[in-house]
């Protein structure tokens, strides 16, 4: 271990990482298919690259294990072995092992990576006496063998000795003279700080740009003119180049849901099937690493609470097996990511009356059905009368709610009884940039994320019906919008007793029911750098942060579902104004 070196031992660290991520989900493929020659090699690819690395850098231990892992794996593909469900729990706690023993030589060159357990577990099929391609006599009935383990009857002979790689080509270095031969689809690995301080002054760029484009109409000349503009342009280019940067794609993350699924429907002794797509979208690295635990604690509960057992789904005319479905589109400039099963569906009466003897509301309470169904994000809320390893404790669902909130995003649920449940997941791209509507409402500029906008219109005098003393809808296309001004959401009590004054934003809620938010002016739509606000002032409801506009004011972006939500229960008052040389808590955020 003294003659390690530590460049080339992060060198195959940083492989090994990328080799076991395709590596669990070939395990869990040949689950479904065994019959499928291709994952076994490509796993076999995989392992047979990790040992050799691993003995070449000098990671004995690593090695050894993981050629006795590959040995097993050779023993799959010949047959000798039954795939099934309890070897590819070996199989799946051996990568687990390696993932593990992968981060702590990370952290430290000479930590143990040995585990016993699993060693004489692949030792024991290594040497079983079926296992050792002893020829069985034909017709012979599946049994087991002295490993633990099914064998099939009559198995071809393992040629072992293709196994063995010359001590010479595991020890050898690469040489550091040989040049490398460019591909188009080299790569080079940076810092992820690097790329968030590139991204602040790429965003302070564009917030120059807008400055500087609107005060192009002061430029004289025809050629400034042109700079300008080309100037936009190549700053757009560089702002969309510096975003893409951080994108990821979903695929990652949704193939650790396979194994998240397979071990939950285990544990519960349930048939799920998981169908997965649309994976190849991309997102924001920031969002994608907070978007895992909603999605573990969703798929969990879809297996979980969602599904009926296999004795259950054929009493009722179903497949015994439960099907599971998480899928990824794009729409509106956002990703909407879909859980669905075809289960129970949720009951919205036993969901009141689990929270009636919860404490969490009243009996004398009145909720509607798409009222009711919110009430599984409650804090402490469950219907599990018992407490398993699997849930019970009600809290899993207010972690996905508190989580997709913080993304700047909200779940909607779908349900039918009898037939199952979707939950719908919307976020944005990017935490970093938003395409805005900026508005003026009295002397203050706000900026409308463009997303949560349907279409802005100018009302007619003949489209507005008042009722009682303040009430106003709005007529439009034969939908009756309840009308609110800008003033009135955001806590400042200002409505507008002329409707038709003013610029009418349609907007919809959570539940998607249209609102119509009155506006003094809307002065522009362009891209803005999401400022967070200081922890001094994170009580504001209603707000994703703050933007610097061409001129240099900071002024508020505000989520309108969030503010439509909570409308009559608002009780704090907005900050009137936001500048760079207030002295105030948003000096620091903005």
């Amino acid at each position: 271990m003294a003659d390690l070196d530590p460049e080339m031992c992060n060198c195959f660290l940083d492989e090994a990482k990328g080799l076991l991520e395709s590596a669990e989900q070939c395990f869990l493929d040949i689950e479904k298919a065994h019959d499928n020659p291709a994952t076994f090699d490509q796993i076999l690819r995989v392992a047979h690259n990790i040992k050799g690395s691993a003995g070449a850098v000098g990671f004995d231990d690593l090695s050894k294990f993981t050629h006795r892992l590959e040995s097993v794996l050779l023993r799959l593909k010949n047959g000798n072995c039954v795939v099934q469900k309890k070897i590819i729990s070996l199989l799946l706690q051996c990568s687990d092992f390696l993932k593990s023993s992968i981060a702590g030589l990370r952290a430290n060159l000479s930590a143990n990576v040995r585990n016993e357990e699993l060693t004489q577990q692949l030792e024991a099929i290594l040497v079983c006496n079926i296992c050792k391609n002893e020829r069985l006599t034909p017709g012979t009935a599946l049994g087991t063998g002295p490993c633990g383990f099914i064998h099939q009857s009559g198995a071809n002979e393992i040629p072992l000795a293709t196994e063995a790689i010359s001590t010479a080509a595991q020890t050898a270095r690469p040489s550091i003279n040989k040049k490398p031969v460019a591909s188009a689809d080299d790569s080079i690995r940076v810092g992820l700080g690097r790329i968030d301080k590139l991204m602040n002054n790429v965003g302070e760029l564009v917030i120059l740009q807008t400055g500087l484009s609107q005060t192009r109409r002061l430029l004289q000349s025809s050629t400034q003119l042109a700079i300008v503009n080309q100037m936009d342009k190549i700053i757009r280019e560089i702002q969309e180049i510096t975003m893409s940067l951080r994108m990821v794609p979903l695929a990652q993350t949704f193939q650790k849901m396979n194994r998240i699924v397979r071990d939950t429907s285990q544990a519960l002794s349930k048939e799920v099937e998981l169908e997965i797509s649309g994976e190849d979208i991309e997102l924001d690295k920031n969002v994608l690493e907070q978007l895992s635990d909603p999605l573990v604690h969703l798929l969990r509960n879809a297996v979980d609470h969602g599904l009926e057992t296999p004795d259950e789904r054929r009493a009722k005319g179903k497949p015994s097996t439960g099907r599971v479905s998480l899928t990824a589109q794009h729409s509106g400039g956002r990703v909407v990511i879909e859980i669905k099963d075809d289960g129970k569906g949720l009951d919205p009466q036993k969901l009141m009356a689990k929270a009636i003897e919860k404490g969490i509301l009243r009996s004398e309470d009145k909720l509607t059905d798409e009222q009711a169904y919110q009430l599984i994000f409650a804090p402490g809320f469950s219907t599990k009368e018992q407490v398993t390893n699997t849930s019970g404790r009600g809290i899993g669902m207010d972690v996905v709610k508190t989580n997709v909130t913080a993304l700047q995003g909200d779940v909607g649920i779908e349900t039918e009884l009898g037939k199952g449940t979707t939950f719908r997941i919307s976020l944005p791209l990017t935490l970093a940039i938003v395409e805005g509507m900026v508005v003026k409402f009295g002397s203050e500029r706000y900026v409308l994320p463009i997303v949560q906008v349907s279409e802005t219109i100018q009302i007619e005098q003949s489209q507005i019906t008042f009722v009682g003393e303040t009430g106003q809808i709005l007529r439009l296309r034969d939908e009756n919008i309840p009308i609110c001004s800008l003033g009135q959401i955001l806590g400042l009590g200002r409505g507008s007793s002329r409707p038709w004054e003013s610029v009418g934003i349609i907007v919809h809620d959570s539940a998607k029911t249209a609102h119509c938010i009155l506006a003094d002016q809307i002065i522009g739509q362009q891209q803005v750098v999401i400022k967070q606000l200081g922890d001094e002032i994170h009580w504001l409801n209603g707000v994703m942060g703050a933007a610097i506009l061409g001129d240099g004011e900071a002024v508020l972006i505000l989520d309108i579902q969030d503010l439509l939500q909570s409308r009559g229960q608002r009780t704090q008052k907005l900050p009137t104004s936001l500048t760079r040389q207030q002295t105030n808590p948003l000096k620091e955020a903005v």
